[in-house]
């Protein structure tokens, strides 16, 4: 636990502060650039989704090298109707409708097999690009063993609640270790589906029941030993999400595809003193695996503070963490904000999700089929 929170977020800063930054093989906005497909799944999307086809298609990019893909998953609302409208404008956006609810790894199956373009953009239909990020993300694609590039999403908190506050700071936590680990390796453990460039030949068929289609990908370019960089400047802004049930469900899910990728993809740990195999052990198997530490550490001072009086306070700290979430419920409903209590109770919360989502991966996942969180 320490060091997949402390040591290692430690030793990327340290090792990346002084890290000399090595000559690139850049594109230039003049160059002749790859044609870009931009990926993206919708549900119900009709709040977002004019915005979202706005922001592709007002680009700094060359307009004839940028097409749009988009497979809306049997829409109950307008968001197909706002599509259908908005391609008069911009005739290289192409709408995929499935009439049954397919689930989001099938629609990118799909879109991927039918898109024409050397690199693929994948997004979420809440994402918003500005105008030079298809150009940030793709200008590393000269070097020819990069294979993937990871945009800087930015979350846009929209209110003061708690879930959004913690979120926005483990998300800043979580994009520092990327830019570290490029800096350092190139390698990047984790894309974000939010936003990331993929090369047309590195996409691999995601298994249907799959979850998480974005670290799949990343795992599938990791095991070609691939360079996975992550590029601040090609930022994209996403709404933090303001509901904490909906955030519990939507950590639960993604814990659940992530242990769907450790038992598909282990070979990336045979050899834990790689670059890759030490980079994916501190930064996410250890980290997956916190809640079940965290409750084998509590058993054990349980036993042991009979004959130590140490072993009694780190069980009392222990046991103050645990019920955290409760306390800080108790005190914001009088009006009273505790940040440490606030930070612990995200903690709970955030290994509470993983446990959630392993129980799942054990039971079997059979169907990739989600209801999008309330941003």
């Amino acid at each position: 636990m320490a060091h997949t929170y402390i040591v290692y977020p430690f030793l990327l800063y340290v090792l990346s502060k002084n890290k000399k930054s090595e000559a690139e093989i850049l594109f230039e906005l003049s160059d002749t650039l790859p044609s870009i497909a931009v990926i993206c799944a919708a549900y119900n999307e009709e709040r977002v989704i004019e915005e979202k086809i706005r922001s592709v298609f007002t680009s700094n990019y060359p307009a004839d090298k940028i097409s749009f893909y988009i497979g809306t998953d049997a829409c109950s609302d307008n968001t197909v109707d706002i599509i259908k409208k908005m391609q008069g404008k911009y005739p290289l956006l192409e709408l995929v409708e499935f009439t049954e609810r397919s689930g989001k790894i099938n629609i990118l199956n799909k879109l991927c097999a039918l898109a024409q373009a050397d690199v693929f953009v994948m997004t979420d239909a809440n994402v918003f690009f500005k105008e030079d990020t298809f150009f940030e993300l793709v200008k590393h694609f000269k070097d020819e063993d990069v294979k993937l590039v990871c945009g800087n999403i930015i979350k846009r908190a929209l209110n003061t609640e708690t879930v959004t506050k913690n979120e926005l700071q483990y998300l800043n936590f979580e994009n520092f270790l990327k830019s570290a680990e490029s800096d350092l390796w190139q390698v990047v453990i984790g894309a974000e589906g939010g936003c990331y460039a993929l090369r047309k030949n590195c996409y691999l068929q995601i298994p249907s029941h799959f979850i998480a289609d974005d670290f799949f990908i990343t795992c599938h370019v990791l095991s070609m030993n691939g360079k996975i960089l992550f590029e601040k400047n090609a930022v994209v802004h996403e709404d933090a999400s303001a509901e904490t049930k909906g955030e519990f469900r939507r950590k639960a899910r993604i814990a659940t595809g992530n242990f769907q990728n450790l038992a598909y993809f282990k070979k990336l740990l045979k050899n834990p003193f790689s670059k890759i195999g030490f980079a994916y052990i501190s930064h996410k198997v250890l980290r997956w695996l916190t809640p079940f530490f965290f409750l084998l550490n509590v058993i054990c001072c349980a036993f042991l503070c009979a004959n130590n009086l140490l072993f009694e306070y780190i069980l009392a700290a222990e046991l103050a963490v645990l019920f955290a979430p409760m306390l800080n419920s108790l005190f914001e409903k009088m009006g009273v904000k505790i940040k440490p209590l606030i930070s612990a109770s995200h903690f709970v919360v955030m290994n509470r999700a993983l446990a959630v989502g392993f129980i799942r991966y054990c039971r079997g996942v059979t169907s990739s089929v989600w209801q999008p969180v309330r941003q």
